[in-house]
């Protein structure tokens, strides 16, 4: 099966927490990809051959049918094994703590096994409800509110703001807001700007804003392709040529840098 990617907006009653719903299904490659963060936890439901994840000592290990992804801060190495069926709900930066109802720095860097039940179904659009039927009914029960203060500051990181800026607008301590965001996003704010930053690279090659690397490191914000390539390495252990050069299958979709 030629692979498939493709995102869809989540229910209007899951629109606070979740930023989209997607899936991917086909046979992807059999060699290892480099999962990209992007600030955002997720739900994942394998109902094709779950992925193998290359863990601390090297060796792969299945992913189990369910799991939840916390934040990422360091390379995650995933290779398939089989033909891929995968079905993601991808959390707004703040919104995953709703659905889990735990601090989430716990899970930062990790995936742990869920057991949400049966969620599997006949076809697409059935397997699509019933997962946002179970998230829906998961955050009602946990009946966490939103922290308005943690959204205005995410929201201005995504901004280019730093985490001076954002003291100085809520009237919190940094020690004080990064407890709150070890809470709700798993990452410091210093982090999760970091991160930001760096998805910008590839919405500026997205978006055709940058012909070179240089370019799409000044597009990012960064000071200079060098800066930006040390990121690199520390978000996914490789050189920016070499991700794309990669580019195929689930990583490189969930970039968007297919074709």
């Amino acid at each position: 099966m030629t692979p498939r990617y493709a995102e869809f907006a989540p229910r209007a009653d899951l629109a606070p927490w979740v930023a989209c719903v997607w899936l991917f299904e086909g046979r992807d490659p059999d060699e290892d990809q480099r999962i990209a963060p992007d600030g955002r936890c997720e739900l994942i439901v394998h109902h094709g051959e779950p992925y193998l994840e290359r863990d601390a000592a090297g060796a792969l290990v299945r992913q189990p049918p369910v799991l939840f992804a916390g934040q990422l801060t360091r390379p995650l190495h995933l290779r398939a094994d089989g033909e891929a069926g995968v079905i993601g709900v991808r959390f707004h930066t703040a919104g995953a703590y709703a659905y889990l109802g735990q601090a989430l720095d716990r899970f930062t860097d990790i995936r742990v096994a869920l057991d949400p039940g049966d969620l599997s179904a006949r076809d697409e659009t059935a397997r699509l409800d019933r997962i946002q039927d179970h998230v829906a009914a998961r955050i009602a029960a946990q009946g966490v509110a939103a922290d308005p203060v943690i959204d205005h500051c995410v929201e201005r990181l995504e901004a280019g703001a730093g985490v001076e800026t954002l003291c100085r607008e809520t009237g919190l301590t940094p020690r004080t807001l990064q407890r709150r965001f070890a809470r709700r996003i798993g990452v410091s704010p210093r982090m999760l700007g970091s991160i930001v930053r760096f998805r910008r690279v590839f919405a500026a090659l997205r978006e055709a804003d940058a012909e070179t690397w240089t370019e799409a490191a000044q597009s990012a914000g960064y000071f200079d392709h060098p800066q930006m390539a040390r990121d690199f390495r520390r978000f996914l252990g490789c050189t920016p040529s070499q991700f794309v050069a990669a580019g195929q299958g689930l990583a490189a979709s969930l970039v968007d840098l297919t074709t």
